[in-house]
């Protein structure tokens, strides 16, 4: 039972990630509506306006430090490393990515760097205890 609850943060994550995309989709349907971009101005490197701007970086943000926890809980959940312990700092993994994501679209910049120097802690708490448990 314990060894597939470590899943269900990861399927938080990327109910998070989910969100990042549908918000993103809404910021560039609001620059289309408003009329400050045509809808073909979204190619890769144009100007777009700082909103969406904001959650296009920001979902790209949810393909890097997130992608090193999901190959973690999946090694830990592959070798049986599922105790309490795990998951509980997978949910704190969690817990500070939605922190980072609030904060990136729209809170302030201390609130986000503690929030990922926090999730990169509890990342790395992940990686060297699955590095203990298959010494």
């Amino acid at each position: 039972m314990l060894k597939t609850v470590i899943l269900w943060p990861a399927i938080a994550q990327f109910a998070l990630i989910a969100f990042c995309y549908l918000w993103l989709g809404i910021t560039r349907r609001n620059a289309v509506n408003s009329g400050a971009v045509s809808s073909t101005e979204f190619a890769p490197g144009a100007k777009e306006p700082d909103a969406s701007a904001t959650a296009r970086r920001h979902l790209a943000n949810q393909f890097e430090l997130p992608i090193l926890f999901f190959v973690v809980v999946g090694f830990l959940f592959g070798i049986n490393g599922t105790s309490i312990l795990e998951v509980a700092v997978a949910w704190l993994f969690v817990a500070s990515r939605v922190v980072h994501t609030v904060s990136s679209l729209n809170g302030p910049l201390v609130l986000r760097h503690l929030s990922f120097l926090v999730g990169f802690l509890l990342v790395c708490f992940l990686w060297l205890d699955l590095a203990v448990r298959i010494l």
